[in-house]
């Protein structure tokens, strides 16, 4: 084998070193972007309703919900952030459909301006997200529910998935209102 020829195959495997190490790189910042974890039990009581409130101050432009109903306390953090100009979109249950204790809530935020609340009477689960984030789980955006459930919360990061679970949320719009 010719000296050039070890020069290039030198040159080659420094290259793919580089392409090795920038790829681990790539996997090693996606690890973490899409967590799995509980809520409720020992030490972790609070969980999601400590996550749930970091998105929602965190959201700068716009907020989507998908609950079956929502309690005084999230509807006063809703009603807040949405006064400092975010947009909110609220899917959940027909005003019939959520139990009467809440049906003030809904009322309160049907007349908030800046948060539409669109009903479908299928969200039989939790989803809250912005720009940035999204929290899955089950259950309803109720505080002391959440509280003292246990329940798997799926907390995702990376853009792509961000973007089909926008796509799912638009699914669940009225055909009008998609996107």
């Amino acid at each position: 084998m010719s000296s050039d020829r070890l020069i290039e195959l030198k040159i080659a495997n420094q290259r793919l070193k580089k392409e090795v190490e920038n790829l681990e790189n790539k996997i090693l910042n996606l690890v973490g972007m899409v967590e799995i974890e509980r809520s409720g039990g020992e030490g972790y009581e609070n969980y999601i309703n400590q996550k749930l409130m970091e998105l929602i101050m965190a959201s700068s432009s716009y907020l989507n919900v998908a609950t079956p109903k929502i309690d005084n306390f999230y509807t006063n953090e809703l009603i807040n952030i949405a006064k400092k100009g975010v947009s909110i979109t609220i899917i959940m249950n027909e005003r019939s459909g959520v139990p009467p204790n809440y049906q003030q809530n809904y009322d309160k935020l049907k007349n908030t301006k800046n948060i539409s609340i669109i009903t479908n009477p299928n969200v039989r689960f939790l989803l809250v997200f912005n720009e940035k984030e999204a929290l899955y789980a089950g259950g309803s955006l109720d505080r002391d529910e959440l509280e003292r459930s246990v329940l798997i919360v799926t907390k995702v990061k990376v853009q792509d998935k961000l973007k089909k679970i926008a796509d799912i949320f638009n699914l669940m719009l009225p055909s009008f209102m998609r996107k």
